[in-house]
């Protein structure tokens, strides 16, 4: 019995080394498939990608890819999710987070946002380019997107006016304004490379300074003229 059993793991070991995608675990194979992707978008944009492309990139078997995704538009739709959900959650701290330490928690924010930004720079575009007039799904996920960062940074302007750090304010009207604001930065330094090098803390910094004090409590804004 037991022989059968050392027989049967040799075989196991055997299978292992034959087809190292096995030994992966549905998470980490799932994961791979969408890095490689990553870098096949990225490299050739939507329409030009394959899923053979991602195969070769990901070194793993037709069918291994089949079992997580069942076509290239599934796969493009994860991962563009997975990175809004990621820049969503970056920026979530400014709604729980100190609101006496608003300074910090946003300027910490914008940069790990807009590290993503840059991290997958080629996706992004890809998407801008191609993904959203391809895909109505992918055009409501978007949506999704903006809506859901809106309804943050609404949040953000109704804690920093109760604590006295924003002036009184029309917070559904100006977080759309600071949403575009936000997104300018992706849009015209980080999207189409317009600049060599990108230094993240000093874009964060400008944003949330630009933020803070133009939305400010200031006390001369009803002074008699």
């Amino acid at each position: 019995m037991q022989e059968h059993a050392g027989a049967c793991d040799k075989i196991a070991e055997r299978v292992r080394a034959a087809h190292p995608e096995a030994a992966l675990t549905r998470i980490d194979t799932r994961t791979k498939v969408l890095k490689a992707a990553r870098s096949v978008f990225a490299r050739k944009g939507y329409k030009a990608a394959t899923v053979e492309d991602i195969l070769r990139e990901a070194h793993i078997a037709r069918g291994t890819f089949y079992r997580y995704f069942p076509n290239k538009r599934q796969v493009f739709f994860d991962l563009f999710s997975e990175l809004l959900d990621g820049i969503y959650e970056a920026a979530r701290p400014m709604t729980t987070g100190d609101s006496e330490a608003l300074s910090g928690l946003m300027h910490d924010s914008f940069a790990q946002c807009y590290r993503i930004f840059i991290d997958n720079r080629g996706v992004f575009l890809t998407f801008i380019r191609e993904g959203i007039t391809s895909d109505v799904r992918l055009f409501a996920l978007w949506d999704q997107f903006d809506r859901r960062m809106t309804s943050m940074f609404s949040v953000v302007l109704e804690r920093g006016a109760s604590s006295g750090e924003f002036r009184a304010l029309d917070s559904e009207l100006v977080s759309r304004a600071m949403l575009m604001l936000f997104l300018q930065v992706p849009y015209r330094d980080i999207m189409p490379g317009g600049r060599a090098q990108i230094d993240v803390d000093a874009l964060a910094g400008e944003m949330a300074g630009f933020v803070l004090e133009g939305l400010g409590a200031r006390q001369d804004l009803n002074r008699p003229s």
